[in-house]
C-alpha cells in the first residue's frame, strides 16, 4: 500500500549546495523510463575495476513505470513486481545514496517491470535514474548538476544515459557521453529469450577468450555465444532470412535495426512465424518522460 503525508517544509544542504523542497498532501513523481539498445558496442582491456567501453547507444520505447512518494521520516520503502532483495535492488540503491549526497527525507518507490530483466536493456540502470529523477523533482535538486552527474556515475555504468536518453555515442566507464540527433525514428525487430547474462561473468569470459576487436559490432557476444547457446537457432534463423541481427548490451536480447517501420513489422511477423518471442520497438528522444 502506498502511502502519503501532509504538508512540511526543510531546507537541505549537501556538497556546498543548498536545496529547499516543501512537499504536499499526495505529493509525488510518476514516470516512464525507456529501455537501451547498444546499436555498436567495442570493449577496451580491463584498467582496474573496469573495462572502457565505446557504444552509440539509443532510447527505445520499452519501459518501467516508476513512482516515488517522499517521506517524512528517513525510511526507503520498495514496492517491485520482481522478488528481489530491496538492498540490492538499483532503485532502491539510488534513493539511499540520494538521500546521503543531497540530506533529504525517505521515500517510497513502486517499481512495475515492462524491461525485460538480464537482456542488456539497462533495465538496473533505468530504475536507479528514474529514483534519481524523481527525487531531484520532489527535492528541488538540478537533475542537471554535476552532482546529480557524479552520483549517477556512482550508480552505474549507463545511468547517466538512462536519466537524459536520446542518441548518443557513449565511452569511458560509460559516464563520458556525447549526445546526437536523429534525424527521424529508427525501427527494430526485438527478440527476447526468457535467459537473463549476469554482466559481470560475460566481461570475465570476454577477457578469458581475449575477444578485443573480433569484427562484429558488439564485442561482448563472443563470449556470450561461448557462455550459452541460447541465440544459436535465432543467429541461424535470422542470417537466413537475410536480415543482419545485433546483440545489445552484454545480452540476452537482439534486435534488427531499420528505417522503415513497415520492415520493422514485416521482420516480427516473420520471426514470430519462426516461433521466436518479437516485437516491434522504436527509438525515443529522451530517457525519462514525467506520467501525470
Amino acid at each position: 500500500m502506498q502511502r502519503r503525508y501532509g504538508t512540511f517544509a526543510c531546507n537541505l544542504r549537501a556538497s556546498g549546495v543548498e536545496l529547499s523542497a516543501r512537499l504536499c498532501y499526495n505529493i509525488d513523481m510518476k514516470v516512464n523510463v525507456y529501455a537501451k539498445l547498444n546499436m555498436t558496442l567495442r570493449v577496451g582491456q580491463k584498467q582496474g575495476a573496469f573495462h572502457s567501453v565505446d557504444s552509440l547507444v539509443t532510447s527505445v520505447d520499452v519501459s518501467d513505470v516508476v513512482e516515488v512518494t517522499a517521506r517524512q521520516d528517513d525510511d526507503v520503502t520498495l514496492l517491485c513486481d520482481l522478488p528481489i532483495d530491496p538492498a540490492s535492488n538499483s532503485a532502491y540503491r539510488a534513493a539511499v545514496a540520494f538521500m546521503d549526497e543531497f540530506r533529504t527525507s525517505g521515500v517510497d518507490i513502486a517499481v512495475r517491470k515492462g524491461i525485460p530483466v538480464g537482456a542488456g536493456m539497462g533495465g538496473s540502470s533505468a530504475d536507479a535514474a528514474a529514483v534519481v529523477y524523481c527525487m531531484c523533482k520532489l527535492f528541488g535538486a538540478d537533475v542537471a548538476s554535476q552532482s546529480v552527474h557524479e552520483l549517477c556515475s556512482r550508480l552505474g555504468s549507463d545511468v547517466n544515459f538512462m536519466l537524459r536518453g536520446g542518441y548518443a555515442r557513449m565511452r569511458g566507464k560509460g559516464d563520458d557521453l556525447t549526445f546526437m540527433s536523429l534525424n527521424k525514428p529508427l525501427y527494430f525487430a526485438l527478440t527476447t529469450f526468457g535467459v537473463g547474462m549476469n554482466t559481470a561473468k560475460v566481461y570475465a569470459k570476454f577477457d578469458e577468450i581475449g575477444a578485443i576487436g573480433d569484427g562484429s559490432y558488439n564485442d561482448l557476444q563472443k563470449a556470450v555465444r561461448t557462455m550459452n547457446g541460447y541465440a544459436e537457432a535465432y543467429i541461424d534463423s535470422t542470417g537466413r532470412l537475410g536480415y543482419e541481427a545485433r546483440m545489445t548490451g552484454s545480452g540476452s536480447a537482439y534486435f534488427i535495426a531499420f528505417e522503415q517501420r513497415s520492415q520493422a513489422e514485416n521482420a516480427v511477423r516473420r520471426l514470430l512465424s519462426e516461433g521466436f518471442d518479437s516485437r516491434l520497438c522504436r527509438s525515443v528522444f529522451v530517457g525519462i518522460e514525467e506520467i501525470p
